[in-house]
């Protein structure tokens, strides 16, 4: 095999890039992206702030970025990367790894710490290599891919790409290139690699004590980490682009400043024409308009119903006059709710600049704006696929899961490639109070590390984590007293529940009690099975005269969005009484507005949410109450007995009012006692890896990976000819499913799996067991 040319991947569509061609693409990603330090580019000077990093550090930063673009890939120069990428063999060691043991043999290594008195950090420049797929760490770096104790590759270091390589770096330093001809040859497993492997980690162990005691060096070798995997991102994706790199980064990064009237005419005045054509448009509040005066870092509690998305983006258009941004991100717990984030606010920016962000959001973007009369209709807001994260790079409005921008904290690399859009941007996050553990100490890090304009909102807050936010992480709490505006007074203070306890045999005869009196009532419970079997039995007893829905997480997606639509629209007309059983997604997902809530005892945040969506009017009118009912669950999974003790609780002292109201909710969880714990400086695998970093090491979010993404066997065919096709509709076909149920298909790789079409109704979703 002619190994004279080396391969940065393999070819694609007839036409093979060289190892040359691809580190040449990377630099000048780098260079378009970040400028020099003569020409910094808006964006180098919004990464500085946002790293916390001053302007000096510019120089330094720029040339670890370069030296680390122009070596991450030398170690593809082996034979083994290349009878991969020629489809004639496989890897033996992953090429970055080797990249930072060549880096590491004297030749190399000499040179760049020649130059460390002129600002080149050489462990800067090699954690940065070895790290940039997010694959390496003590136990796997350097470790052979094949089972041969005798396994071991040629490198290619007289090649003519690794030549071109040494000539970039030597423009770098403006230093000749040193004979690199001792690297030459065969490295084995058992000898070489060994070797070098055990010098190396001894070495970077000792680095990263030392970067824990150096705070703007961690800052440094931070922002050059993650520009290097943005910069390999956008030069790998050069001939998916459609058109030349410098243009394609130029359109993304060279956009104006956006302005307080940007905002407004964009956003604000069209969802406000929006609510008044609606007859729901009373005008501003006082509380929203001072939301505005806030500074950069604040926390807006106020209840349900109140107004606060509206108050966050008056707080973003103030921003905007004290703070250099090109970006607006709003982001969400869930998808469901960033896709209404994204219908009701964002989508009126427009196609060329709006975009919703989550795992199925393409899927959700069809048919989304089907009316003729609503000026968003037939507008393109999707992105190129084949571009994955850089497609949302071209926009400026952000609708997204919190997961979008903020994995990153736990090494997601889709992530990592949205940092240059979170550097530019004002940030807000709603229901913050709904993270979980691992979710809110990400939050927590982040605040405390990096320097952007964040907003933080919700309904509720218990009074731990409104300690942390508030004393840890600097956030100014608003408003202290709610009594300073008569809007949120009254609101507040308005009699709003009645809450009773019960059995769950009750239940069934205070449901059917409500919708004799035509009220609409919502049934949460903390399970899918148990959502499922409650609704079978309530369409048994009430027969066709009362509509009775069913709404949790195991719909395939194209019959959740119908559900979805059903029940909202059940809920807000006037053709009679109706019951939806939900789960915990009614929590957030749904806006709407039941007379009577029956809920299984969950936690006291859960039930706040809950009530939420009850008598859900600003200020109730007639003498409107919300009757509550809770009761205790089978069993209390998915929650601990603790917490649900805490409910029960909290359910009683409830119940000893002759009125309920949110000022009540409030000043309940205010006194809670603390239960959580290591709310604050919990590890983050992006802040704390060091020279190393793995994808996932620490999970974003809490999960047992219960279920997993399926397609039912009778959809497999209309499944693979969509994906095929590459068409967006495939989403649609995906079920999640409890593991156990799954089965592996030869056709579909590794994920999704299939799921028994025998076990799925419509109307009910993926059935465990009976109903």
């Amino acid at each position: 095999m002619d190994m004279t040319t080396v391969l940065a991947k393999s070819a694609s569509r007839g036409t093979s890039i060289t190892l040359a061609e691809h580190t040449r693409n990377v630099l000048q990603a780098a260079r378009t992206m970040f400028g020099t330090a003569e020409m910094p580019t808006h964006l180098s000077m919004h990464w500085m702030r946002f790293f916390g990093l001053a302007p000096d550090n510019l120089g330094p930063f720029l040339s670890n970025l370069w030296l680390a673009a122009t070596f991450h890939d030398i170690g593809k120069a082996n034979s083994g990367y290349q009878r991969l990428v020629r489809q004639q063999g496989e890897q033996v060691i992953r090429h970055e790894h080797l990249s930072a043991l060549l880096l590491w043999q004297a030749p190399l290594q000499d040179w760049l710490r020649a130059h460390e008195p002129k600002g080149v950090d050489y462990e800067v420049v090699i954690s940065a290599v070895v790290s940039h797929h997010l694959k390496a760490n003590d136990e796997t770096f350097a470790q052979p891919l094949v089972d041969s104790e005798r396994a071991a590759v040629r490198v290619l270091a007289l090649t003519s790409d690794i030549a071109a390589v040494l000539c970039e770096a030597a423009r770098v330093l403006s230093d000749p290139v040193p004979d690199v001809a001792c690297l030459d040859g065969l490295w084995g497993f058992s000898d070489r690699l060994y070797t070098a492997r055990e010098a190396f980690l001894g070495a970077m162990h000792r680095f990263k004590r030392s970067i824990e005691r150096d705070g703007n060096r961690q800052r440094l070798l931070l922002s050059v980490k993650a520009a290097l995997i943005c910069a390999d991102s956008a030069g790998s994706a050069v001939l998916r682009m459609g058109r030349g790199l410098d243009e394609w980064l130029a359109m993304a990064f060279d956009q104006p400043l956006l302005t307080p009237a940007d905002v407004d005419n964009l956003i604000i005045a069209p969802r406000v024409q929006q609510l008044e054509r609606a007859g729901s448009w009373g005008g501003f509040h006082d509380f929203q308009l001072a939301v505005a005066e806030l500074g950069s870092r604040a926390l807006l509690l106020s209840g349900c119903g109140t107004g606060k998305t509206l108050a966050a983006w008056k707080w973003v258009q103030a921003q905007l006059k004290t703070h250099e941004a090109r970006r607006l991100v709003f982001l969400y717990p869930t998808r469901a709710t960033a896709t209404e984030g994204f219908r009701d606010y964002v989508a009126w920016a427009g196609p060329e600049a709006a975009a919703l962000s989550h795992g199925t959001s393409q899927y959700d973007l069809v048919g989304m704006f089907d009316s003729p009369e609503d000026r968003r209709f037939g507008g393109d807001y999707t992105v190129q696929d084949r571009l994955f994260a850089l497609g949302y790079w071209h926009r400026c409005a952000f609708s997204a899961t919190v997961d979008t921008f903020m994995a990153f904290m736990s090494n997601s690399y889709a992530s990592i490639c949205m940092l240059p859009v979170l550097a530019e941007s004002v940030v807000v996050i709603d229901e913050a109070h709904s993270f979980d553990r691992a979710m809110f100490r990400a939050l927590e890090r982040f605040l405390g590390f990096f320097d952007v304009p964040v907003l933080c909102m919700t309904a509720s807050m218990p009074a731990n984590r409104l300690t942390v936010l508030h004393e840890h992480s600097g956030l100014e709490v608003f408003p202290r007293d709610s009594q300073r505006f008569a809007d949120l007074e009254r609101q507040s203070s308005a009699p709003r529940y009645r809450v009773y306890q019960c059995n769950e045999s009750e239940a069934y005869g205070h449901a059917q009690h409500a919708v004799e009196a035509g009220e609409r009532v919502l049934w949460v419970v903390n399970t899918v099975a148990r959502s499922q079997d409650i609704t079978h039995k309530l369409k048994e007893k009430l027969g066709k005269r009362t509509a009775v829905y069913c709404y949790h997480s195991r719909f395939r997606l194209q019959d959740r969005r119908q559900r979805h639509v059903e029940a909202i629209s059940a809920f807000r007309s006037a053709a009679g009484p109706c019951i939806l059983v939900c789960t915990q997604v009614c929590e957030m997902s749904l806006d709407l507005d039941a007379d009577v809530l029956i809920t299984e005892t969950a936690p006291v945040t859960a039930l706040i949410q809950r009530m939420g969506r009850c008598c859900r009017q600003p200020l109730p009118t007639d003498g409107r109450i919300g009757i509550v009912y809770c009761y205790q669950p089978a069993d209390a999974k998915p929650y601990t007995k603790d917490q649900l003790d805490e409910g029960d609780g909290f359910v009683r002292e409830l119940g000893t009012k002759s009125a309920v109201t949110q000022a009540n909710l409030a000043s309940y969880l205010e006194q809670m006692p603390d239960s959580d714990t290591i709310l604050v400086g919990g590890f983050a695998g992006f802040l704390d890896s060091s020279w190393y970093a793995m994808a996932r090491e620490d999970a974003f979010r809490e999960g047992d990976d219960y279920t997993v993404d399926c397609v039912l066997d009778s959809d497999l065919d209309a499944y693979l000819a969509a994906r095929a096709q590459s068409s967006s509709l495939a989403t649609g076909f995906i079920v999640p499913v409890p593991s156990r149920f799954s089965r592996a298909e030869g056709r579909l790789g590794t994920f999704p799996r299939v799921a028994p079409m025998a076990r799925y109704d419509e109307q009910l979703g993926f059935l465990t067991a009976e109903v």
